[in-house]
């Protein structure tokens, strides 16, 4: 993947798109990709495409015929420009994802640097090295590309601001009674208390902001905070799926098989289990760490990456304390801490540490098949702020 630092304009240029609440992904143009109008979909940018909803290369044909067609915006100083662009696997080479903005050569050089990221359904481009705009967005100077960029801004803003206002009326309402028992049920009861439908999809909650909920009882056990599920890269694992994990390091317990355990770097758990950053940095590797050693599963940390920063890009962490009131669960909220901006660099020095860690969570069905949860990659309560870029504002829900 072709990479270089960034220029003082670009990563200005970078800090007003983040700043803006777009989490992207980095294209360095070259020569070749000009010349060949082509453009590799490397993993990020496919992680980028699929977590937006936009387009899932796995699921993609080879060939002309499954070529797909999607809107883009190409983001200017003068003009924002719409272009068609294309997604597709070749029959040769292996299929490799490409893709291609249709007009891109009118926009961008070779060496040049672009962010390509995804806003309501539509992929956007600014080209960093050209574009003027943290100039504008920094002087008040109103451009097509500056508006947009302040647009964002206050609409997360905005976003925020009822976010805390429904939590707040919550708070000031009483105890929400659980809508169901175990670790999922606060957030569940937060959750329909704000009229969220429960399911799973892997988007933030509200309007682009996740939603993390705990008990603050002396007694809760809930040291440890969900930052995102992700499986691992079967193609590169040992063992190819959650049900091979489970028949090699389940055990039986409570008239269940299963497999449900904590791994870190720190030290091997019971089950032998271990983690470890290799390559570089580039790979997440678990493995059974007695005589002999054994490979069992591997995480490219650049889906782990972008699995943070879209799960992560703005956060509210909810405590609350958990009650009991005629043999039922209650919660009164109490407080909101709200971060944004997931540091890459961060995450892997506490995944390093054992401060991040990974839950398994299998289970065996009645068919002998293997049910995962997980794996879910959660990090220490107490740890969190260090995992954001700027300050974490802490609210204050009950008076």
């Amino acid at each position: 993947m072709n990479t270089r630092p960034l220029l003082d304009c670009e990563a200005k240029n970078l800090a007003a798109l983040n700043t803006s609440g777009f989490n992207s992904v980095l294209l360095f143009v070259t020569a070749t990709a000009l010349d060949k109008s082509i453009l590799d979909a490397t993993e990020p940018m496919r992680n980028l495409l699929k977590i937006a909803g936009i387009h899932d290369y796995q699921a993609q044909g080879k060939g002309v015929g499954n070529k797909v067609f999607k809107q883009s915006v190409i983001l200017g100083d003068l003009l924002n420009s719409p272009a068609k662009v294309s997604l597709y696997r070749p029959s040769t080479k292996n299929g490799d994802p490409r893709f291609w903005f249709y007009d891109f050569k009118k926009f961008v050089s070779a060496g040049e640097v672009c962010a390509v990221f995804v806003q309501s359904g539509i992929i956007y481009v600014l080209n960093l090295s050209r574009s003027k705009a943290a100039q504008a967005v920094a002087s008040g100077t109103e451009t097509p590309v500056s508006r947009f960029l302040l647009d964002a801004g206050t609409a997360a803003n905005a976003n925020a601001t009822e976010l805390l206002l429904l939590l707040t009326e919550i708070a000031a309402a009483g105890p929400l009674k659980a809508v169901c028992m175990g670790d999922t049920a606060i957030g569940r009861s937060i959750e329909t208390a704000l009229g969220i439908q429960i399911n799973s999809s892997r988007n933030p909650d509200f309007k682009g902001i996740e939603l993390k909920s705990g008990r603050s009882t002396i007694l809760s056990k809930e040291t440890r905070a969900t930052l995102f599920a992700c499986v691992p890269d079967w193609s590169l694992s040992a063992l190819k799926s959650s049900r091979a994990l489970l028949e090699r390091f389940g055990y039986e317990r409570e008239g269940n098989f299963k497999l449900y355990c904590s791994v870190t770097t720190r030290r091997a758990n019971s089950q032998g289990l271990r983690l470890r950053l290799e390559d570089a940095f580039a790979r997440l590797h678990e493995y059974y760490a007695h005589e002999p050693e054994e490979d069992v599963c591997i995480w490219n940390m650049d889906n782990l990456h972008s699995r943070l920063t879209e799960k992560h890009r703005e956060t509210f962490w909810v405590k609350a304390k958990s009650i009991q009131r005629s043999g039922s669960e209650w919660f009164e909220l109490q407080s909101v801490t709200h971060t944004s901006r997931p540091s890459m660099e961060q995450f892997d020095r506490l995944l390093l540490d054992g401060t991040v860690t990974l839950d398994h969570l299998i289970k065996r069905t009645p068919s002998g098949g293997a049910h995962e949860r997980g794996p879910l990659f959660k990090v220490e309560r107490q740890r969190l702020p260090e995992l954001f870029l700027g300050e974490p504002r802490h609210y204050t829900l009950v008076t």
